[in-house]
């Protein structure tokens, strides 16, 4: 199972935070997506503002990231640290490869 990321879950130290441990990925682009800003309602990690994937469809917008390999039960630990602004959802890669994302709700 994969995770694109494009943002703090990049960074090794969230990483370590949540999982333990170092993630390991690669490069990968999403297509259809823009990156937008949101401000958190709820108190988080580490500031009052984030990265957040907003679909727009274009086939022209994309995202720039890393594909990590990720553990099934990883993603309860990602749901709670995304929290309520993000919506998790399974994508297509330009590489193929089907992957979670964490976006804005549609």
């Amino acid at each position: 199972m994969y995770l694109f990321t494009y943002g703090t879950l990049q960074l090794e130290h969230i990483q370590l935070q949540i999982f333990g441990e170092k993630l390991k990925g690669s490069a990968e682009i999403l297509s259809g997506y823009k990156i937008g800003a949101i401000q958190l309602q709820e108190s988080h990690h580490t500031a009052k503002t984030y990265l957040i994937a907003i679909y727009t469809g274009n086939e022209t917008d994309r995202i720039e990231g890393i594909c990590y390999s990720i553990k099934a039960d990883h993603l309860h630990l990602l749901d709670t640290y995304e929290g309520a602004s993000y919506e998790r959802i399974e994508v297509d890669l330009e590489s193929g490869k089907t992957a979670w994302v964490y976006r804005k709700p549609i």
